[in-house]
């Protein structure tokens, strides 16, 4: 069963008055509200170390801790209801990374490009004007809830609520963007911080005007790609004239991973390396039977 939505002046955050009421959305009390307000230590934060091949990447991960992490997940949801437009594919459910390529099937040219470090871009400001301007709660309201959904001025890149807020925080942007790719017979998706542009042909003055609506949200773009002749990669599924396939590297882990697993004598790991296999295949089926 598709999940029940509504317009955005239906959801239950909408013209929020009062911090009673607030508490009330959120499923907690007024009391808790306040304590969740006034939290001296509200994330738990900690450094990650990420590898892409030989290159190392530290990340920083801020994650909301006790009253505060229910009313994240609680906003998540409640914004999740709100009927997402056709170009976001995540976070929405029943959408993914094979139907976000999937929609660009059939496209001549393709073209690329993320928004750096999304979450800790998008600040504390944009999160206030989008539920006092859009959701037109009281401005003491969409303050408090600029300060509970954000840390240190920016969204929290371990909370569930940044993902679907990110969207929302720059909708006005995403809208922009999503009217100049159609009056100009594109299409667009929006993958959290992936953009996908396609069409017959997709001109160098569109994209640079897709440019200058994200450089004016003080937001900054990298890795730009465009792909020619009915054939790219986006988010990570290879797309052409046929349908989705697995890009090639997939495939090549799939037959190390055989080979492994032939010479593998220790039980314990044959079972991991074969859940792999298996997740793989799982894969490789879900991305070829997309459409």
């Amino acid at each position: 069963m598709p999940p029940k939505r509504h317009i955005l002046n239906q959801s239950r955050l909408f013209k929020i008055r009062s911090r009673r009421r607030l508490a009330e959305v959120l499923g907690i009390t007024s009391a808790e509200l306040k304590d969740a307000i006034g939290m001296k230590h509200p994330y738990s934060e900690r450094s990650i170390e990420l590898y892409r091949g030989t290159t190392k990447k530290i990340r920083e991960i801020q994650e909301p801790r006790g009253v505060l992490r229910s009313i994240h997940a609680r906003v998540a949801v409640l914004l999740s209801r709100i009927e997402p437009p056709d170009f976001l594919f995540c976070p929405v459910k029943r959408r993914s990374y094979v139907s976000n390529a999937a929609h660009h099937v059939g496209a001549k040219q393709v073209r690329t490009l993320d928004i750096k470090t999304y979450f800790p871009a998008t600040p504390e400001h944009r999160v206030f004007w989008f539920f006092n301007h859009v959701l037109q709660c009281e401005r003491d309201i969409a303050s408090i809830l600029g300060r509970l959904l954000t840390v240190n001025g920016h969204l929290a890149t371990g909370s569930p609520v940044s993902p679907i807020l990110s969207f929302f925080a720059f909708c006005d942007m995403w809208n922009e963007i999503s009217r100049l790719t159609l009056e100009n017979g594109c299409k667009l998706s929006v993958y959290i911080d992936d953009i996908t542009i396609s069409g017959n042909v997709v001109p160098d003055w569109l994209l640079w005007e897709i440019k200058k609506q994200i450089h004016a949200r003080g937001l900054v773009y990298h890795k730009e790609r465009n792909f020619f002749n009915g054939v790219a990669e986006i988010t990570g599924v290879i797309v052409d004239e046929e349908g989705l396939s697995l890009p090639n590297r997939q495939h090549q882990k799939s037959h190390l991973l055989r080979k492994k697993l032939c010479k593998e004598i220790n039980e314990e790991n044959r079972i991991t390396i074969s859940l792999s296999l298996k997740g793989l295949e799982t894969q490789r089926i879900q991305v070829e039977n997309a459409i």
